[in-house]
């Protein structure tokens, strides 16, 4: 690989072992089942007091229920209310569930004191824009809500989103300042899925980025999933691709964080810059070395998904006013 000189030592070993994946509508059975692998051998601590909860959230008008898991400790003795994070999984728009990411929602519990509500949210190409964002806008009212039932700060709710979730995360934070019913504290955008264009046609590719784990053929394939024969178009909904979005004024303060050999990281640049021009709170961090979805293949074991860990945890805290 041409970019195997510039990857952090110590994420090495995960891209040497990394099974070789082909995103295409002939091998989409075969990446779900390898997606679903990864997550097989987890097993919830004991002792953390962590509930989980599974809860069916009624879906949008005319939609199916959406399947939410809930993460929460104890209430606090003096009946304070805590923080809330919904959190959105990755997988290309067209795996994964929230089930794989148990193990980060419960650190978001502990850490932060807030309840989290991971969202199921429904895959395309079965389920094609604007399904997904219906499904996370359907969760993110139903948490706003329930607030007195659970104990949460409506005016403290964060949304955190991975990859296509990042994407999902950030078209919902647009979405939400459009429609006026939910005020979001903050938005925490892991390596996010922003525009549709990136890997396709003459658009600009980054000349060490994308050898590993995520590739611009992939993402150009994860995009064509959710917008079938619209991706790249001039029409496409800022609730899709963020990008698309012409004012970015009003949103939440956001964190963004994304590594130098990412496919996504001119996007996640270019995203960040124009919060920023908007007046928007907006922190930036790109790490050198690291592909797309570097710390959750490390084992939890590197320097650099350590930092990339802590940093997000911090940043939610202070966004927050958490307290664990």
């Amino acid at each position: 690989m041409r970019s195997r000189h510039l990857v952090d030592p110590e994420l090495l070993p995960a891209v040497d072992g990394f099974p070789a994946m082909t995103f295409s509508y002939d091998t989409l059975a075969d990446v779900r089942a390898m997606v679903e692998s990864f997550g097989a051998a987890y097993v919830p601590p004991l002792g953390d007091g962590v509930t989980r909860e599974d809860v069916m959230v009624a879906g949008l008008a005319g939609d199916p229920d959406v399947r939410v898991l809930l993460y929460k400790t104890a209430p606090a003795a003096d009946g304070a209310q805590r923080p809330a994070i919904l959190y959105i999984h990755g997988g290309g728009f067209f795996s994964g569930k929230a089930d794989l990411y148990e193990d980060w929602c419960r650190r978001l519990v502990t850490e932060t004191g807030a309840v989290v509500a991971a969202v199921d949210y429904r895959k395309a190409p079965e389920a094609p824009h604007p399904a997904p964002i219906d499904d996370c806008s359907a969760a993110l009212l139903w948490l706003h809500r329930s607030a007195a039932a659970l104990g949460i700060d409506p005016a403290r709710i964060a949304v955190e989103g991975v990859s296509a979730g990042g994407a999902l995360a950030a078209a919902l934070t647009l979405r939400a300042r459009d429609e006026g019913k939910v005020s979001l504290a903050f938005q925490l955008l892991d390596y996010p899925m922003l525009d549709d264009r990136t890997g396709r046609g003459d658009a600009p590719r980054d000349p060490f980025a994308g050898d590993y784990v995520w590739t611009y053929n992939g993402n150009a394939f994860g995009w064509e999933t959710l917008l079938g024969d619209e991706v790249g178009g001039e029409d496409v909904s800022p609730y899709a691709a963020p990008a698309r979005a012409t004012s970015l004024e009003g949103l939440p303060p956001a964190f963004i964080g994304v590594g130098a050999l990412d496919p996504l990281m001119r996007e996640n640049v270019d995203y960040a810059m124009r919060l920023m021009y908007a007046g928007v709170p907006t922190q930036l961090i790109v790490y050198p070395g690291a592909y797309h979805g570097f710390d959750a293949f490390d084992d939890g074991r590197s320097a650099i998904g350590d930092d990339f860990r802590n940093a997000r945890i911090t940043a939610l805290k202070r966004a927050l006013g958490a307290r664990a």
